[in-house]
């Protein structure tokens, strides 16, 4: 505190007794004041300069710099930045080819640098390591960064750097990359990497590498590169630029938890609408294989949903040994952005347009599947002579034999049946591969897992195709996976497994059957009481439980059950419970040969009961035919493999270490 002077001290003693002290400290806090602010005024002034500049507060000293140290330089350091995508993410990727290895920064455990020498190959490892990042880049200080890489047991180490685009983009520079197994990025300042490299040729060898099957990995400015939308800077409000975007749709964080980038990562969220926040903290690497997030190292990697006016942002850790799916994770970003612009469908009211106005479905509840319920599906076709496509995506990624697919069709009689699998998404958006559905006049989706079907064609002009087929008087059928696709709910649609009945990104069917949510294997698996929980939280939802061996034909507002149980559906609402706290919903059991209209919500008489009550069954993609047994009065089903199951694929072949694929997981049907 400044002292008094003697000017003050004389002003002092003029005032009474008592109030010496008083004044005393008046003179010392104006004499205080008057020092204090002109240091207000240039911290004022020097705060302004900051912000003028666009420089963050995280950032690393100008040069400069301790040659001792890795540093981040500011982000005005090189060349203009590119800027990040505007647009919100519409579409979850697809599982990645390759693998990546996104490390947080810090000082790595030696787990993260096995796990990437495992995925490059080992002792057949031929590496190229791109220090372009890193302020001593093509200096001698860079030398002991690299020495630890060429002292692993690998075949060969190769450096790669250029400050200069137009190298970047020559044949020759990059060629290198060709042979590459394993390319790791070192850190430093992420917009020299992609000021140099992105959209040239450099990165179109980078993405080969991927394609084959390589790995390429990171730490810090190497980690913030993977993603499309890049976070170049900034303390709480994110500098946004553009990545390398190996990884499709998330925005990557490093240092996450030691250097508290929380906010940071939560405002670049709502910048980038559906997108997943993934933090990855010092001494821990994120591992993407296919469709699967893993985490290595000392610490944990945070996941984040972003927040929307229905549902509140979502955090998930994820550590050493632990894994998740992130094109879930994905798809449940781009359904939250999606649901702010326009509610789930089932959120309307959906009594009055649950009909098929045009055209018929066969919904079948797995098992064994009716034989009259695959007569139907031909006569609803137009006979024997109509085209007919088996779309056999949910039983796996690989398509299995046709024969083993439509050979069900062909001994029931029908003549012209082919075999729909697509391979991408790509393929759903090829006029070439939707021709075979132009003049289709049934179509019939297998058992397997429902989330593939979604992944391959929901959004997708292929989508439009199917719904044709109903347009022109077709049918759409399926048994299991291919009964819950039909509703415009889809129920167990979660990859991780089908215990759950809804799965966050997984929500949407095709909506052949409006307003209805369809499970399926009901009874045998005791699925009421998710199917209340359902109606609970959805109560315009129409809920369908269908028994296996039992089929529902869909024409207009009414359905006819046959087969040889039941279905039950959760249409009409009840009073409250006498508490006024809970909502009883009551069941509608429709036993086979009977008809239920959705528009009264009860069940009505048909014209001439159905003679299939207890009809036989039979397998579909059974080698067997399916004759009914002949004067029998023991109804049995086909002895054939249950399509609930994968078919057998077709074997792998097999690939050098360095590039093996990641195996892709199989499971039973729904």
């Amino acid at each position: 505190m400044p002292e008094l002077t003697s000017r003050d001290v004389a002003n002092l003693q003029s005032f009474p007794s008592g109030a010496e002290g008083d004044q005393r400290a008046q003179l010392q806090n104006q004499k205080h004041l008057t020092l204090s602010f002109p240091l207000f005024l240039a911290s004022l002034v020097f705060v302004g300069s900051l912000l003028a500049s666009g420089l963050c507060i995280d950032a690393a000293p100008p040069l400069p710099v301790d040659l001792s140290t890795e540093v981040e330089p500011p982000v005005s350091a090189m060349l203009p930045l590119p800027a990040a995508p505007l647009e919100m993410a519409t579409w979850a990727p697809e599982p990645i080819e390759g693998s990546l290895v996104i490390a947080g920064g810090g000082v790595l455990p030696p787990a993260i640098f096995e796990k990437f020498m495992e995925l490059a190959g080992d002792s057949t490892a031929r590496l190229v390591i791109i220090p372009t990042a890193s302020i001593y880049a093509g200096t001698p200080e860079i030398e002991p960064k690299i020495d630890p890489w060429r002292h692993r047991n690998a075949a060969s180490v190769h450096v790669l750097h250029t400050r200069s685009r137009d190298e970047a983009n020559s044949e020759e520079f990059s060629r290198i990359l060709d042979q590459a197994t394993g390319v790791w990025f070192m850190g430093g300042n992420q917009n020299w990497i992609t000021s140099v490299y992105a959209e040239t040729r450099t990165e179109t060898r980078l993405r080969a590498l991927l394609q084959r099957g390589g790995v390429i990995g990171g730490t810090s400015a190497g980690a913030a590169i993977m993603s499309q939308v890049m976070i170049t800077g900034g303390k709480y409000y994110p500098q946004l630029g553009e990545g390398l975007g190996f990884l499709q749709g998330v925005v990557v964080d490093q240092h996450f938890l030691k250097r508290q980038r929380e906010t940071r990562l939560k405002s670049a969220l709502t910048l980038r609408p559906g997108h997943v926040g993934v933090g990855i903290d010092e001494g821990t690497a994120l591992v993407v294989q296919g469709r699967r997030f893993d985490v290595v190292g000392d610490s944990e990697v945070v996941v984040y949903l972003p927040e929307n006016s229905r549902k509140p942002l979502k955090e998930t850790r994820i550590s050493h040994g632990r894994s998740t799916d992130f094109v879930t994770l994905c798809r449940a970003a781009i359904e939250r952005a999606a649901e702010d612009k326009q509610p789930l469908a089932v959120r309307q009211s959906s009594i009055a347009r649950t009909q098929v106005p045009q055209g018929t479905l066969v919904i079948v509840g797995g098992g064994a599947t009716p034989a009259a319920a695959i007569e139907r599906f031909i006569e609803a076709a137009g006979g024997p002579e109509a085209p007919m496509v088996v779309v056999s995506n949910a039983l796996g990624d690989e398509a299995p034999p046709a024969s083993q697919v439509v050979n069900w069709l062909t001994k029931a009689g029908a003549r012209h049946v082919s075999q729909l699998h697509t391979s991408s998404r790509a393929e759903a958006h090829d006029p070439e591969k939707a021709k075979l559905l132009e003049t289709a006049r049934g179509v019939w989706f297998t058992g397997g897992r429902q989330w593939r079907l979604v992944d391959r064609y929901l959004d997708t002009p292929m989508l439009s195709h199917f719904q044709n087929v109903l347009k022109r008087g077709g049918v759409i059928g399926g048994t299991s996976a291919g009964a819950s696709i039909q509703g415009s709910y889809l129920v167990r649609g979660n990859p991780e497994g089908n215990r759950e009945i809804s799965a966050e990104g997984y929500e949407r069917g095709f909506g052949f059957l409006p307003g209805v949510a369809i499970d399926q294997h009901f009874s045998e698996r005791n699925r009421l009481a998710d199917l209340v929980s359902l109606k609970t939280r959805y109560p315009e939802l129409v809920a369908m439980g269908i028994d296996e061996s039992t089929a529902v034909i869909v024409k207009g507002t009414q359905l006819e059950v046959i087969g040889k149980q039941t279905i039950t559906i959760l249409d009409q609402t009840g009073p409250h419970d006498p508490s006024g706290s809970e909502r009883k919903f009551e069941p509608a059991v429709v036993r086979s040969g009977e008809a239920y209209d959705f528009a009264s919500q009860k069940r009505i008489a048909i014209a001439e009961k159905s003679t299939q009550v207890d009809s036989p069954s039979v397998m579909i993609n059974s080698p067997l035919t399916n004759t009914p047994p002949s004067n029998t009065t023991e109804n049995k089903s086909s002895e054939a493999v249950d399509l609930e199951k994968d078919l057998p694929l077709p074997a792998a072949t097999n690939s050098p270490p360095a590039l093996k694929r990641p195996t892709t997981r199989t499971s039973a049907g729904q």
